[in-house]
C-alpha cells in the first residue's frame, strides 16, 4: 500500500514537471535565419535570459551559410533583437536602428546585458533589429538578402 501511494506521487509529480515544461515551450519561439545574401554570415541576438526572467542576455556568433536555413534556438517570447554581418569581415551588415548593443570579436561571446554597459576593447558597437514577438509564434524567420 505504502509503495503504491509513492507510485502515485512520482507520477503525479512528473506529470506535474511535464506541464510546467509545456508551459514554458508556449511562452517561446524558434528563431531561425535564412541566408540568401550570397556569403556567409554571422547572426548575434539579445532576448530575455529566460521566461518570466528580466534579464536581459546578448549572445553571438552563429554561423548561417549562403543558401541555407538554421534554427539558432529558442527564446523567450517578447521584444527580440537580431544584427548579422558578413563571416570573417563587416563588408555586409544587416543593421537595424531599433537598439544598439556590444558585440565581441572574435567571439563566440555571451553575457548578461545591463543598462550603461560600455563596450569592452574586444568589442564594438551594433545596431540590432528589433521585433516583439507575441505568444504562440511558433518560428520567427529573418531572411538575409543582398
Amino acid at each position: 500500500m505504502r509503495a503504491a501511494k509513492f507510485g502515485v506521487s512520482l507520477l503525479l509529480f512528473a506529470l506535474a514537471l511535464c506541464a510546467g515544461s509545456v508551459a514554458a515551450r508556449a511562452q517561446t519561439f524558434n528563431f531561425q535565419v535564412c541566408n540568401q545574401s550570397g556569403v556567409s554570415a554571422s547572426v548575434a541576438v539579445s532576448g530575455l535570459t529566460g521566461v518570466g526572467s528580466s534579464q536581459w542576455n546578448v549572445e553571438g556568433w552563429w554561423t548561417v551559410p549562403s543558401g541555407s536555413c538554421r534554427v539558432l534556438g529558442s527564446f523567450p517570447d517578447g521584444w527580440f533583437y537580431y544584427y548579422a554581418e558578413q563571416t570573417g569581415a563587416s563588408q555586409n551588415e544587416w543593421t537595424g536602428t531599433a537598439l544598439n548593443l556590444c558585440v565581441q570579436y572574435p567571439g563566440p561571446f555571451e553575457r548578461i546585458n545591463f543598462a550603461g554597459y560600455n563596450c569592452q576593447s574586444s568589442e564594438q558597437l551594433r545596431g540590432f533589429n528589433g521585433t516583439l514577438m507575441p505568444a504562440n509564434e511558433g518560428t520567427f524567420t529573418w531572411t538575409l538578402n543582398p
